[in-house]
């Protein structure tokens, strides 16, 4: 479910492809960057607080309106563990003031093993990688319902190895909220999101600039 209040415009300043993107009358532009081969309006989330607390009010309303109902967070370490914890302290106080405390799924280092645990593949990483759950964090998701939060949903690799994850804890999935997907054919019924960020092949003239 896209938020149909958010707007989006393409254009060129300063000699710069970008993606706008007005929220709550205020915008904010997102350069486009080949990825792979494919040229993508890019949102890094990283550092970017008031960004970050914009697409946070929106969301918190979408999932109010959505009528979610979750016990807590879980979401991929680390570019996102700032819009989780805005969508948490929101829910905290408007809905659900017992949801003190949110989970990061931390990434394995090379070598590693742990009992919880899911190999997933990112567009913006090279190679598989290994999200886990700490022994502490599994037990205590073990029968609660949990909401997957990250800041963009691609190809889905990084949902998986999070549904996975849920899975092992023997948890269930409540629902799933980004701040924006990539445009694509289908999406997932239950993604709850902001805008689209369109992708193109990459031609001669974009590999040149």
């Amino acid at each position: 479910m896209k938020n149909k209040m958010v707007k989006t415009q393409e254009l060129t300043s300063n000699g710069q492809d970008i993606l706008r993107v007005t929220l709550s009358q205020k915008d904010f532009d997102l350069p486009f960057k080949i990825i792979g081969s494919n040229k993508v309006a890019f949102l890094d989330v990283s550092g970017q607080a008031d960004l970050i607390e914009h697409m946070a009010d929106l969301l918190v309303e979408q999932m109010k309106e959505a009528g979610l109902e979750f016990d807590t967070i879980l979401n991929p370490v680390s570019k996102s563990n700032a819009l989780a914890h805005a969508i948490a302290i929101r829910w905290m106080k408007a809905v659900n003031p017992a949801m003190t405390s949110t989970v990061v799924a931390r990434k394995a280092k090379p070598g590693e093993h742990h009992m919880v645990e899911a190999e997933y593949k990112s567009v913006t990483t090279n190679g598989f990688q290994t999200l886990y759950l700490t022994e502490d964090d599994a037990e205590n998701l073990e029968g609660k319902k949990i909401l997957l939060v990250d800041d963009v949903y691609g190809a889905g690799g990084t949902t998986r190895a999070l549904e996975e994850l849920i899975a092992q804890a023997k948890a269930m999935k409540a629902g799933h909220v980004v701040c924006a997907a990539e445009k694509q054919p289908e999406l997932p019924e239950d993604l709850i999101y902001l805008y689209d960020l369109p992708s193109y092949p990459v031609k001669d003239q974009d590999l040149e600039d």
